[in-house]
């Protein structure tokens, strides 16, 4: 799966974002792609709660946090949020399997915002397994209020089955 003890889960995940997008990911991508990986292959290795922008980690942010200690990231805070990068590249140990790439690189090119939508309307239908689409949208639009339409909810409901994940 995703993780490992040694951190070079979080590396590979960060290293297969930052190549697929061409550009360091911020901090909300990396929390909202992870809680998405983690929910496709049904394995809790960070415990997710809702939190402002959607589903959040503090283990994982402690994770990025430590690995920035060890040299293995860096976080740059810009006017765009706090990008975390891998600082080599080519010899940045991480790697994810096949399946998790796929998953990754199609959710890559998805702007925070959409990720936050995507991932707090999964956090929802997780919350509420019998829930139809009627109660995860009222769900979705009792945590975060007016942001985000009937419409780009609707959106995101669809993409979640497309993708298999309810």
């Amino acid at each position: 799966m995703i993780m490992s003890s040694n951190g070079d889960g979080v590396v590979g995940v960060i290293k297969t974002i930052q190549q697929s997008a061409k550009e360091a990911p911020c901090k909300k991508t990396v929390q909202k792609i992870t809680y998405l990986l983690q929910e496709a292959n049904n394995q809790r290795v960070f415990d997710y709660s809702i939190h402002f922008y959607g589903p959040y980690s503090a283990e994982l942010d402690s994770e990025i946090q430590q690995l920035c200690n060890y040299g293995d990231l860096d976080i740059d805070i810009t006017a765009h949020g706090h990008k975390i990068s891998v600082n080599n590249l080519q010899k940045a140990s991480g790697v994810v399997n096949r399946d998790d790439k796929k998953i990754i690189e199609a959710f890559s090119s998805k702007k925070p915002s959409e990720l936050e939508l995507l991932a707090t309307t999964l956090y929802i239908q997780r919350a509420m397994p019998n829930a139809n689409d009627k109660t995860i949208i009222e769900g979705v639009t009792k945590i975060k209020g007016p942001k985000y339409s009937l419409a780009q909810i609707n959106e995101a409901i669809q993409e979640l089955k497309n993708k298999k994940y309810f």
